[in-house]
């Protein structure tokens, strides 16, 4: 059944239908559908005990069968792994391509499933047979950190990466929206709905005709900011990422307005009438908002709406299908809709004027960014190469890259002054220190003295204050002058800085790359781009004394990135040399004519093994070989010979 859409004919602002997936049993329910940040990729699990990937042309990229119903099934923003719950207990955590990483069994039946933005932690509840529900934390590899007793879960948001999460839980006398961290709860609040931003900084409750918003200052009970009593019964509640704008809506018939829009300050923004019944999506930061609803008609058909972030209608289709799922990509470019005829449709989004964050990822896609930047051994004689430390994408980890400046006298403040002026754009990485925040910096008896500006010391929000912290004594430690670090504020000594307190006083150990160190350079993803990981070996609960020792951490970590992690037949150490033998499986890291991302991802691999065997160990040569003879990839990818030496820059800007 094709869909009915107006104005298709159309170009320029108008919503075109981009793809369309069919599937063979008309009749099939959807369970879950899913569109990654990029709105590369679709995923939808259906009762075909069945989960799908699609492209964003609609066309089927794989399919995996599972042995009960996946009825829960979520997507990483960043398109990487997938987690699947199924009505047996199981769970299930794949890789983009579709493979099984790990599966885990669970007594009861999933009921929902949560996956944090990188894909490195999730939350599962179950409610087994007796009724009773409990909800499980576990990490990547599918080991589980804690468990707890809840009642029947509404909403479950995994919103950060380090173990953090809220849900709504119904109970006898109401609802509640609680706070965990590791299992363990920080704090609750009645809540008939609620929301909690993308940055985990705001929320927004709605209880007994009133409308609550919160600030969320690290772990503390949340901070009330404002209220307003509101006429209509609240169905709905989405705060954008940062909790600029909230939206409520009221799904239940009426004659009046029922989507309102507030800003974060508490004013009313704008109020409209949109379909009842309807599904509800916002973008990322509110540029696009989507209310799809079938409801208004006797049949089965459907009313797509697209507004933009004032309210203003951009785009008003009907479809011939009843629209039972909607998922739009984080940046509002991809809209997927999924049919009760069994169809899952994909439409481009009218054009918008997105903020910064959204340009800088459609330019990427558009131009073919590079997605990893290979180890550096040389640089020009009249540059210098400086390490500066930024947030991934999602605040969860810091990424050291190398930045060639002109040579300078003042080295240290200069590294600190390109830190605040922050990552490349189209990097895939975020700044940790605010634009043009005045950093200064002098060196005293191989003390490095960072003065902070005030404005940074009324910041609050965890991460941002450890951020800023921990990237300034990661970048002041590169130097062998600097033996610790200490703060300041406004030229003064301070015991505490930011909101929430973050203890300063005292000097901070210098934390460099000591060559006297074990260290790993492990494969890391962050957005589009990927990147080495410096990290000790010991920091990995081991102890480590053979090139194989380190080669089978350094494959474990790995096999999260790669199609097929590749087996060692063999190492032969020998005086000046290393010989690394694969079996076969080492070949389909190099598969002819490969896509930028499979060269990148094998370069990537590459330089792992090159920087973790050659900063540990005396040899400087490392040959591969594939069944015990020497081989060569195919055209285009890094030679089969690696050559160490100091010194080396790790992702190159």
């Amino acid at each position: 059944m094709e869909p009915v859409v107006t104005s298709l004919e159309n170009t320029g602002g108008d919503m075109l239908l981009r793809g369309r997936f069919s599937v063979v049993n008309p009749e099939m329910k959807i369970y879950a559908l899913a569109v990654s940040s990029s709105g590369r990729d679709i995923l939808f699990s259906s009762d075909a005990r069945s989960v799908n990937m699609l492209d964003d042309q609609g066309r089927l990229k794989w399919e995996v069968v599972f042995e009960g119903l996946p009825v829960a099934a979520e997507l990483a923003s960043n398109g990487y792994y997938i987690a699947v719950g199924t009505d047996r207990g199981k769970v299930y955590f794949l890789h983009k391509d579709g493979r099984t990483i790990w599966e885990k069994s669970f007594t009861g039946a999933v009921e929902q499933i949560a996956l944090a933005p990188g894909g490195n932690f999730l939350a599962v509840s179950i409610k087994d047979e007796s009724g009773a529900y409990k909800l499980y934390g576990l990490d990547q590899w599918g080991t589980l950190f804690w468990e707890r007793e809840t009642g029947p879960l509404l909403k479950l948001n995994l919103l950060s990466e380090d173990n953090k999460l809220y849900y709504l839980e119904n109970n006898q006398d109401g609802n509640t929206l609680v706070a965990l961290k590791n299992g363990e709860i920080l704090w609750e609040e009645k809540a008939s709905m609620a929301d909690v931003s993308g940055d985990g900084e705001s929320a927004v409750i709605y209880n007994g005709n009133v409308l609550y918003f919160y600030s969320l200052e690290g772990e503390t009970s949340p901070l009330l900011m404002w209220s307003c009593s509101l006429s209509t019964e609240i169905s709905l509640l989405e705060l954008t990422e940062k909790g600029e704008h909230i939206l409520a809506y009221s799904a239940f018939p009426g004659v009046g307005s029922n989507l309102f829009a507030f800003h974060k300050e508490g004013f009313l923004l704008w109020e409209k009438k949109i379909p009842s019944g309807s599904l509800l999506q916002t973008s990322r930061f509110g540029e696009r908002i989507v209310a799809s609803s079938w409801q208004e008609y006797s049949e089965d058909f459907s009313r797509v709406l697209v507004l933009d972030k004032n309210g203003d209608t951009l785009q008003e289709i009907e479809m011939a299908s009843r629209i039972e799922k909607i998922s739009l990509s984080s940046d509002g470019n991809i809209l997927a809709l999924a049919g009760n005829e069994g169809n899952i449709f994909i439409l481009d989004m009218p054009a918008a004027a997105f903020s910064q964050e959204t340009e800088a990822a459609g330019d990427a896609a558009e131009h073919g960014k590079e997605l990893y930047r290979p180890v550096a051994f040389t640089k020009s004689g009249e540059e210098l190469y400086i390490t500066l430390y930024f947030y991934d994408a999602y605040a969860m980890r810091l990424v050291p890259v190398s930045r060639s400046v002109k040579s300078t006298a003042q080295v240290l403040q200069a590294a600190v002054s390109e830190l605040v002026k922050g990552p490349r754009r189209l990097s895939g990485l975020s700044r940790t220190i605010p634009k043009d925040a005045s950093i200064k910096v002098t060196l005293q008896e191989g003390i490095a003295l960072i003065d902070l500006p005030e404005e940074l010391n009324r910041l609050g929000g965890s991460s941002q204050i450890t951020g800023i912290i921990d990237s300034l004594v990661l970048t002041a430690s590169q130097f062998p002058s600097v033996e610790g670090i200490r703060f300041l504020v406004e030229g003064k000594e301070a015991r505490v800085f930011g909101a929430e307190g973050f203890i300063i006083d005292g000097v901070f150990p210098s934390r460099p790359l000591a060559k006297s160190k074990t260290m790993l350079y492990l494969p890391y993803r962050s957005g589009d781009r990927y990147f080495l990981l410096p990290r000790e070996a010991v920091q990995l609960g081991s102890k480590f004394n053979t090139p194989d020792d380190l080669l089978k951490i350094l494959l474990a970590e790995s096999r999260r990135f790669l199609p097929a992690v590749p087996e060692l037949n063999d190492i032969k150490v020998k005086q000046e040399e290393i010989i690394l033998d694969w079996n076969s499986s080492f070949k389909k890291l190099f598969p002819p004519e490969g896509s930028p991302e499979e060269k990148a991802l094998a370069a990537l691999f590459l330089d792992s093994v090159l920087l973790t065997l050659g900063s540990n160990f005396q040899q400087s040569r490392f040959i591969l070989y594939v069944e015990g003879e020497p081989w060569k990839p195919p055209f285009g990818y890094p030679s089969p010979v690696l050559e160490f030496r100091y010194p080396f820059y790790i992702n190159p800007e």
